[in-house]
């Protein structure tokens, strides 16, 4: 008799054990952008990766994150190829593909950055008359700076370039289409630089695909919504960030 009342109570205790759910499995797209994203022993790693890494793993998902050309990366959310697309601005045609949370990952600046100590103060766009500006070749910044003919402009190949020519203080003003980009291409150079115009900012964002499903995405933007704001709060991104830049 007592024999079978333990393992009654054995069973009953089993059962009534909670049973975590399985991870719900997301397929996420993004492209190569040091510091945010990029490929190291072949996985996905970087700033934006280990908010998504993080966010992933307290709401219970399975990632994947395929890193491809933007343009597949864009193309296959829109399909429904990838449940999701990180990091992206948000634009009228995007819309039509993709919804995006209520808290966007990062807030993308385009600035005017300075060495350090330099003393140059920039306050508005006409501050840069007649001063040398480093740009990189086919990039656009904001309408008004592409536009204003008033400074002299040293033209780059890539941000990296521009970098080193501002170490070796060929120019003394650089033009960043992203600031974390430049900051973090100038922490790796030991380059102290700083940021003396911000010229504009634009969130960016998970955007998750409507062709993956349009209720899974709707849930999805809600959730991870929500884990961003608190990530937010609890300092989470600001201590990764500063791993970066």
């Amino acid at each position: 008799m007592m024999k079978k009342l333990f393992v009654t109570l054995a069973v009953f205790v089993f059962f009534s054990l909670p049973v975590s759910a399985p991870a719900e499995k997301v397929i996420f797209a993004s492209s190569e952008w040091p510091p945010y994203v990029f490929t190291e022993n072949g996985q996905a790693a970087g700033f934006h990766t280990e908010i998504v890494l993080e966010l992933c793993k307290r709401l219970n998902i399975e990632p994947e994150i395929q890193v491809l050309p933007w343009a597949r990366a864009l193309a296959y959310t829109e399909k429904g190829k990838a449940d999701a697309i990180f990091s992206a601005r948000r634009t009228e045609e995007r819309d039509k593909f993709m919804l995006c949370p209520s808290e966007p990952i990062m807030i993308e600046k385009t600035v005017i950055m300075a060495l350090k100590g330099s003393g140059i103060k920039i306050n508005k766009l006409h501050d840069l008359k007649d001063k040398n500006v480093g740009v990189v070749r086919g990039y656009t910044y904001t309408p008004e700076f592409d536009k204003y003919q008033g400074m002299k402009q040293t033209v780059c190949d890539d941000d990296a370039q521009l970098v080193k020519m501002f170490g070796a203080k060929r120019i003394l003003l650089a033009a960043g289409s992203d600031e974390g980009t430049i900051k973090y291409l100038c922490k790796k150079a030991g380059i102290e630089a700083e940021v003396v115009y911000v010229l504009s900012e634009e969130p960016s964002y998970i955007g998750f695909s409507k062709a993956a499903g349009e209720e899974k995405s709707k849930a999805l933007a809600v959730k991870f919504g929500e884990a961003l704001r608190k990530l937010k709060e609890e300092g989470f991104i600001e201590k990764v960030q500063s791993k970066y830049f």
